[in-house]
């Protein structure tokens, strides 16, 4: 399965065009996981992480809020990137982790990761999600799940994400096969629909434009009708990264909707003009 933060890179290659600059909301664990691969960064010992001035006093008050975070693996890396640099934590359980932003002797912003609960991914929201896609994506129904947990920011929203993918086995696991992620908060709405490898059915239309607003019917029912095309983007075929993603994500179709306080929804597709993803991304996606 490609990874998601591909889809990411392909939606930031479109805002090389003049007409606006892309700001992109994914979950954290790929955002950290993308700015430690990139630049050059910098691991510190647990010893090196507590001697950093202000940390014992900003990791005594995260603990007394979180005290069972005592127990877990702590690592620390220095995130540097064009000239600047930051202090990334990760406090790491089995079924429960954190990835704090440490600057100016304080902690600066948490997310909290933990597994959903086999009750809870049995659970009528989860299931009906579920439902809804494999009514969309057949092919979906033979894929495993490779992840399912939910993160919650410091300002306490909740969001789910959800992996599936092809088992293959270990010696094809490097070969790209069928996969899956969703991503939703806790009323069910679709935050991120990314699949791979598979043809989407029961979309009416016969352009990409027409299946694009069908599927986000689909999603969202009566609240699609606020929706309507600002833009459809595309990346050129005489960039350079043209070949290595025009096989799912070639361009966006760019949804707006009538109130400037809901944020724009971007529909992914590939060089055969077939839908590869959905996304509610940030009002900067607009800006130029």
């Amino acid at each position: 399965m490609k990874k998601v933060a591909a889809a990411f890179l392909a939606i930031s290659l479109l805002a090389t065009t003049p007409v606006f600059a892309a700001e992109q909301e994914s979950d954290p664990i790929q955002q950290e996981e993308g700015m430690i691969e990139q630049g050059e960064n910098q691991e510190l010992t647990v010893d090196e992480i507590m001697a950093q001035k202000g940390m014992k006093s900003a990791l005594e008050s995260f603990y007394d809020k979180f005290p069972q975070a005592k127990t877990y693996e702590i690592s620390g890396t220095i995130i540097k990137n064009e000239g600047t640099s930051r202090l990334k934590l990760f406090i790491i359980s089995e079924t429960e982790s954190f990835i704090l932003d440490f600057d100016q002797e304080r902690i600066t912003n948490y997310t909290q990761i933990n597994k959903i609960p086999d009750v809870e991914l049995e659970g009528p929201m989860i299931q009906g999600i579920l439902n809804k896609i494999y009514s969309l994506l057949p092919e979906a129904k033979d894929l495993k799940r490779d992840s399912s947990f939910t993160q919650i920011d410091n300002g306490g929203k909740k969001t789910y994400i959800l992996s599936f993918s092809e088992d293959k086995g270990l010696e094809q696991s490097e070969i790209s096969s069928k996969g899956l992620m969703i991503h939703f908060d806790e009323t069910g709405k679709i935050i991120t629909f990314d699949f791979d490898s598979m043809p989407l059915i029961n979309l009416k239309g016969e352009t990409k434009e027409e299946k694009a607003y069908e599927l986000l019917k689909q999603f969202y029912g009566d609240e699609a009708k606020e929706y309507k095309i600002k833009r459809v983007n595309e990346i050129s075929e005489n960039d350079p990264n043209y070949k290595d993603h025009k096989d799912f994500m070639r361009g966006t179709i760019v949804f707006t909707h009538t109130s400037s306080k809901e944020k724009p929804i971007l529909v992914g597709f590939n060089s055969e003009d077939e839908l590869t993803m959905l996304q509610v991304t940030t009002q900067d996606f607009l800006k130029e």
